[in-house]
């Protein structure tokens, strides 16, 4: 998920929104690989030069993928599909990196012989499904090889249709779209364009996941390519178990997934859903409902819910949006009842198709801006830590009220007993959760604006909001350690959040890939001992804070 479905903001982003793309020219790599007017033998012996003589490990690496797969996979920087894909990142930092090349494989044995060609030059790589991470780097390669997966996106049903074998390429407004014309669905995503990758490698929230669990708990299988090229299944009951078990929330820390094999189930293709708006004289009421339908779950699994608190900055407003979700065509399900008695300045709620109601969510964060996400978990035992959370988020939302473009929002989302129940299938998880957590509360502290020159501003008062949500939840007693990793800030420590499952996941790791080729060559993302960004400028505040954390 990205930033809440605020139909309101959408546009007051888009109307703000000033892309800045990168210029492959004046960066300090070369023009392309190959120049133009050089063909056939002359490009064979001009790619041969390079292999031989080059002392640039990326420059080597890409001229080898070039003459190994051609131009039609491999571009360069003068390439006209090369400035395309780097405008297919949904962040403006993501499309800050510029890789020595881009490289578009169609079958896992090609995603096997990059990570070869990585490893015999030392070159970086980084794997990207549908670019929706937000800091720069996290499926980008600069200056190495970025790798993208949208030709692998293939959806295929099963002939019994239960399970639905799908690449890592594709997105969730294809996925549901596709699964749609049979009456199924899986449990994924709930924003359209993110792809498949990344969100269930993370663990994967979803509309279903009060009566389902995470997308990464309903995966019966992954094709995997190892550290060592082998390409391999993962299954819980295989000689791989502990590899599956590993990639259920893992990251990319252990294999590169080239395929997901998902168990469907029977959905129609509508439901009912969308977003209410409240103002400040409704807050109250709509605290209450959110507590007590999280505390009522099990009553309902079929209905699901986040709160949001935002600051319309260029107006002064503060705002309350709560997404309520129904995964069943009914208006009037009773678990709602508390909900809808809080009057609303906009209700959006309505019978909608589960595409369209991932493409509103979309539509609420547009591409090309400047992104930071940071995460926090606390226990949820009654309103007042909810109370905390809105003081604390307009208290932020006022510092950062005159930076050109700023969005803050806080989103809540609740973790359930029939969730971490579901998490228990198929010999569990690597997120280190149990029953006993429940509910508690992921927090999601969104921040979206237009001009580099305020990264440090945002940044620095990013993570005062994260060290005011830790003080605040100790203080009341109901701080949790947990991060998700779709959320989370290149600053956090995900895997340490996971307790003692960290330990198992880096035993595995380092069982299949002893090099730490994940580690060194693809440093993108969530790695298994924490953040490599202390030279970044809001290190200096956070390095106390996250060492007294996981200390």
């Amino acid at each position: 998920m990205r930033l809440p479905s605020v139909s309101v903001f959408a546009a007051i982003a888009l109307t703000t929104l000033a892309e800045t793309k990168p210029d492959p020219s004046n960066s300090n790599i070369s023009q392309a690989i190959v120049p133009d007017g050089v063909e056939g033998d002359g490009a064979a012996k001009l790619l041969q030069s390079i292999q031989a003589n080059s002392t640039d490990a990326c420059e080597v690496a890409c001229a080898s993928l070039l003459g190994e797969f051609g131009a039609a996979k491999v571009a360069g920087s003068k390439d006209p599909d090369y400035k395309a894909a780097i405008d297919g990142f949904w962040s403006q930092q993501q499309r800050e990196p510029v890789p020595r090349c881009i490289f578009r494989p169609e079958t896992a044995q090609e995603v096997a012989n990059v990570v070869r060609v990585s490893q015999a030059n030392k070159c970086r790589f980084a794997f990207r499904s549908g670019g929706h991470a937000q800091f720069a780097g996290a499926s980008s390669a600069d200056g190495g090889i970025t790798v993208l997966f949208e030709r692998m996106a293939g959806i295929t049903l099963s002939e019994d249709k239960n399970i639905v074998s799908i690449g890592p390429g594709a997105l969730w407004s294809d996925i549901y779209g596709n699964l749609a014309e049979h009456n199924l669905a899986v449990v994924g995503g709930r924003v359209a364009d993110v792809g498949i990758g990344g969100l269930v490698t993370g663990g994967g929230i979803s509309y279903f996941s009060n009566q389902r669990g995470w997308a990464c708990d309903n995966v019966v299988s992954y094709q995997v390519v190892l550290a060592d090229g082998r390409i391999v299944t993962a299954t819980p009951d295989s000689e791989y178990s502990d590899l599956f078990w590993a990639l259920r929330g893992g990251g990319n820390n252990v294999g590169i997934v080239t395929q997901f094999n998902l168990e469907t189930f029977a959905h129609s293709p509508l439901m009912y859903g969308g977003d209410r708006i409240f103002t400040n004289d409704s807050f109250s009421a709509a605290i209450d409902a959110f507590v007590d339908l999280a505390k009522n779950a099990e009553a309902d699994p079929k209905a699901i819910q986040f709160l949001s608190f935002v600051l319309d900055t260029r107006n002064n407003v503060r705002l309350a949006v709560a997404e309520l979700e129904y995964t069943d065509a009914k208006t009037d399900a009773p678990v709602f009842d508390t909900w809808n008695k809080v009057p609303a300045m906009v209700d959006n709620t309505k019978i909608n198709s589960l595409v369209n109601l991932t493409w509103a969510l979309a539509g609420s964060s547009p591409r090309g801006m400047r992104q930071s996400y940071w995460t926090a978990s606390v226990k949820l035992k009654d309103r007042e830590i909810v109370d905390r959370l809105a003081d604390i988020t307009f208290d932020v939302g006022d510092k950062l009220a005159h930076v050109p473009g700023i969005l803050p929002a806080h989103t809540l989302q609740v973790v359930t007993k029939p969730q971490l129940k579901n998490m228990e299938k198929n010999g569990g998880n690597a997120l280190g959760l149990s029953v006993s957590d429940a509910p508690f509360l992921v927090l999601l502290q969104s921040f979206a604006w237009l001009n580099a020159e305020d990264d440090e501003l945002v940044l620095k008062t990013a993570a005062d909001m994260v060290a005011q949500i830790k003080k605040v939840s100790k203080d009341l007693g109901v701080d949790h350690d947990y991060l998700y990793m779709n959320y989370a800030s290149q600053f956090q420590d995900v895997i340490a959040s996971y307790g003692e499952s960290a330990k198992k996941l880096k035993d595995i790791a380092h069982k299949y890939d002893p090099e730490g080729v994940f580690q060194t060559l693809q440093p993108g993302y969530h790695k298994l001992n924490g953040p490599k960004s202390q030279d970044l400028p809001v290190w200096d505040r956070l390095k106390s804070f996250f060492t007294d954390k996981f200390s």
